[in-house]
């Protein structure tokens, strides 16, 4: 899987998450300049925790996720690729 198929699916993934966790009925372009921890009065670190369970990555890379749904989007790519239980390895378990 290529880099722009793993962040299509992070994109996806983190936008579904941001919707379930905070309910907000506006475009996904509105959505990715969004910064949860400046707009939410809702507990805000449910959504992050979501997608460190769901791309299985380090609660140490919390910090390193927050910010713009964009950018978080970016970094989980990221991570996503360079953590020891990512999709990568998996492929080449047998």
């Amino acid at each position: 899987m290529d880099i722009s198929e793993k962040e299509r699916i992070v994109k996806k993934n983190v936008l579904e998450i941001f919707k379930e966790n905070f309910k907000v009925t506006k475009t996904e372009e509105e959505i990715l300049n969004i910064r949860p921890e400046n707009e939410f009065d809702a507990n805000y670190t449910d959504y992050y925790e979501s997608i460190l369970d769901i791309f299985l990555i380090e609660e140490e890379y919390l910090e390193n996720i927050n910010g713009k749904v964009k950018h978080t989007i970016k970094k989980v790519t990221e991570l996503w690729n360079s953590t020891p239980h990512s999709f990568a390895s998996w492929e080449f378990q047998y």
